[in-house]
């Protein structure tokens, strides 16, 4: 024991003395300046590196030449610290040439006066202080403590006065004057301070300054020493503004955060990486950090960087970010340039990205979701029934548009959405307060119930109701449970005694008695009575007749396995971050996470119609929906179709990716198509039939349960649900598929036939260039432009 504790000891003082060593040789390689390794000797010269920042990738429409993302060249204020004159040797120089930075980049500075009192005693200086700082400027002090961004804070025995931009050289030779009871911050010098620059960074002081401000600086470099401007770029968003819903895949860029840097900034070795990551790790939590080397310990992303933070813009960071360039030269020790710039590494600009996305189709159906959102708030404020009055604002949905032979993404919308431009422009930076940190409870509430941010096409997780059975239908043709011909009762209702004695009831959505039907018509009428029995069996069915056929049912582990197939539970693969698994439950999964409650056979009848535990993405619908349209493929969804370097070369082109094929028989995929055609032509979704809609649509609605036990005003008991309808058309060529969710309208008038249906056929129509017939039948309704 002593042996090992020695031993650990020993460990421990390797790794300190080996951790003091690389400090020491990162001080003398990156920190310690030239004075402080050469004094003024002016026969020394030293390496000087410059740095050439890469232009970020645009990001375009499917044409080439719609910019969704650009890179704007912008010019910032910047200070090398170390050619700043120095605050120990010439500090009245260096407030001076920070007052001047000040000046243009128009910021507050501050005077401390201290004792308080000297002011009584010091009329001169009063007075001085009025011309500097305006009349009136002292009031007594208030018994209460001022409000945010007062003209001045009293403390103990001093006092703050806030200096206006335009007076800061005025308040910079009143406190050498006065320099025992005045001090100035200048706010510049914390953010120096706050940068931890290398020597060769800047830091930059304010960004996008105007061109004439830009002239002034370098013409008056000499004057400025130490002060200079940087080309650089600012990220724009030139469509999110009138296409809100481009926001949520393209993503956005932001400052690079410290944790960031320590994960993409390669290591010099392992044992560097390791110390790098081991610090970090009480606020970045788990890191990976590769172990490359640099040119001249120079890392990849410095301080003042952007970097993608979402979307597009994050997954994309490698191919959008472009390379940074380095250049030497050689200086003396006062830093004049003693050789020409040899390149070292040169800048290489990012790559652009080519999307999938048609903006014209993207801005149609983000109208046509709108619009069915709209309705869908309408008929809850008017509904005869007050407790859907009650239901909170209809605002949130997600619609998907998937190409069926290939796994291309036509077209993404998330709802709520919003600008994205709020991330990069300053002067719009309020608007992301009520999105991050609401005022108050309740807005939090609303926070969370909207959820703005999230992308919910990947990152929404939802029971897919009655959108799932054309899944459970083939798994179950597949194990031959039944066949195309195989009728089984329904009644309308099932009946069973589960083991603990509890009766478990699953009706039909409308307890209608459907007779004894076959797959397909079950698909067509959406009865939940002939997918339980597939699914758990009817054999143990209280409520069935004698004479009435009886099946066991798939069982829930050949359930789960072949939902499994179509992709469900599993990430889709698409290249954005924040994809959600979603979920199909086991037995296992129940009791881990149930406390070790057992599945029921009522469980499985929940999963066989898409209620209970299981939840699924409005992407991984898409998806699986397009597998069961184009014979059983699965595409890896993808929205880049090219990727062009900053000159017009192409990098990479698109290629479909098949991720996996369903290993069920094409012919029973077939048959439920044919139920989901059948649905449309023939069953309660009117607005897609072909006689009202121009297009032959196979489809599957699903109006799917969640939340609380509502109560109705005649004392019955009801959930609220979603609506979602995915199809595909044409029926007999699939081209494409199509998934529409809106949050909460279920029971909003048959929500999923009357509002996502009509929706998924508008969004159809747009692609197909098809317009609702001039003459339709009267029961064909009328679909709002």
């Amino acid at each position: 024991m002593i042996q090992t504790s020695r031993l650990f000891v020993l460990q421990i003082i390797m790794v300190v003395i080996l951790s003091v060593l690389a400090v020491r040789l990162y001080n003398v390689q990156l920190i310690e300046n030239d004075s402080q390794r050469y004094g003024n000797n002016l026969e020394i010269s030293t390496t000087r590196y410059v740095l050439a920042q890469p232009r970020r990738g645009e990001i375009l429409a499917n044409d080439g030449r719609t910019l969704l993302a650009e890179s704007v060249p912008i010019f910032s204020l910047a200070v090398l610290p170390d050619r700043l004159p120095s605050a120990i040797a010439e500090p009245e120089r260096r407030n001076q040439v920070l007052g001047r930075v000040v000046q243009i980049a128009e910021m507050t500075s501050t005077i401390t006066i201290s004792p308080m009192h000297v002011l009584d005693q010091q009329p001169a200086l009063h007075e001085a202080l009025t011309r500097v700082v305006g009349e009136p400027w002292l009031s007594p002090v208030p018994t209460e403590p001022p409000p945010i961004n007062t003209l001045y804070q009293p403390l103990t025995d001093s006092l703050k006065v806030q200096i206006a931009p335009d007076r800061i050289l005025e308040a910079v030779d009143l406190t050498r004057t006065y320099s025992d009871v005045l001090s100035l911050e200048n706010p510049v010098e914390p953010i120096i301070r706050n940068s931890n620059a290398r020597r060769y960074e800047t830091v930059i002081i304010k960004e996008d300054i105007p061109h004439e401000l830009t002239l002034a600086v370098r013409e008056n470099s000499a004057h400025l020493p130490g002060v200079v401007v940087v080309d650089g770029y600012k990220r724009l968003y030139p469509q999110s503004g009138s296409v809100q819903s481009l926001s949520h895949f393209l993503g956005y860029v932001g400052r690079v955060n410290q944790c960031e840097l320590v994960m993409e900034n390669p290591s010099e070795s392992w044992l560097a990486g390791l110390l790098d990551v081991v610090s970090h790790a009480p606020s970045c939590g788990v890191l990976r950090k590769q172990a490359t080397s640099s040119i001249a310990g120079i890392p990849l992303y410095q301080r003042e960087d952007r970097i993608g933070k979402d979307g597009l813009e994050g997954s994309y960071e490698v191919e959008l970010r472009g390379e940074l360039g380095v250049k030497t030269l050689l200086v003396d020790a006062l830093d004049r340039p003693v050789s020409d710039e040899r390149v070292m590494r040169p800048v290489r600009n990012g790559n652009n990205l080519i999307l999938t996305i048609d903006l014209t189709f993207q801005q149609q159906v983000e109208t046509v979701m709108r619009r069915w959102l709209a309705e869908s708030e309408r008929r809850r404020q008017e509904s005869p029934e007050p407790h859907k009055q009650k239901y909170p604002s209809i605002t949130n949905g997600a619609a998907v548009v998937f190409d069926v032979r290939d796994g291309r993404i036509l077209a993404m919308t998330s709802f709520p959405t919003y600008d994205n431009n709020i991330w990069v422009d300053p002067e719009r930076s309020n608007e992301l307060i009520p999105l991050l940190s609401p005022a108050d409870e309740e807005a939090w509430k609303e926070l969370i119930r909207l959820a703005t941010l999230t992308n919910r096409t990947i990152a929404g997780l939802y029971p897919p109701g009655s959108s799932f059975k054309q899944f459970v239908g083939s798994i179950a043709l597949h194990h031959q449970v039944v066949n195309r011909d195989t009728k089984l009762r329904d009644p309308g209702l099932i009946v069973l005694q589960e083991r603990g004695g509890q009766q478990f009831v699953l009706p039909n959505s409308t307890r209608v008695d459907n007779g004894e039907i076959d797959i397909v018509t079950a698909l067509k009428v959406s009865s939940n009575v002939f997918f339980a029995s597939i699914a758990g069996g009817n054999d143990q069915a209280s409520n069935l007749r004698e004479s009435d056929y009886r099946i066991e049912g798939m069982g829930i582990d050949r359930l789960s396995e072949g939902l499994q197939w179509f992709g469900f539970g599993q990430p889709t693969g698409v290249r954005l971050p924040g994809e959600t698994r979603g979920l199909i439950p086991t037995p296992t999964w129940k009791a881990h996470n149930l406390r070790g409650e057992p599945w029921t056979t009522g469980d499985t009848y929940n999963m066989s119609i898409g209620q209970g535990y299981v939840q699924t993405t409005p992407l991984q619908l898409a998806m699986s929906t397009a597998s069961v349209a184009n014979g059983g493929t699965l595409y890896l969804p993808q929205m880049v179709q090219q990727i062009t370097s900053s000159s017009g070369d192409v990098v990479a082109d698109f290629q479909a990716q098949t991720i996996g094929h369903v290993p069920i028989d094409p012919a029973h995929l077939a048959v439920m198509r044919e139920g989901m055609r059948l649905s449309v032509t023939e069953g309660a979704n009117v607005a897609a039939r072909p006689d009202c809609s121009g297009l032959n649509i196979a489809g599957k609605t699903g109006t799917a349960e969640f939340g609380p036990i509502i109560e109705r005003e005649d004392g019955s008991q009801t959930r609220r649900s979603h609506s979602w309808f995915v199809g595909f058309a044409p029926y007999e060529d699939p081209q494409i598929a199509v998934v529409v969710l809106l949050e909460g309208t279920g029971d909003l008038n048959d929500g999923s036939s009357t509002l996502a249906v009509p929706a998924v056929t508008q969004i159809m129509q747009q692609y197909f260039g098809v317009s609702t017939p001039e003459e339709i039948p009267e029961d064909c309704p009328k679909l709002p432009e």
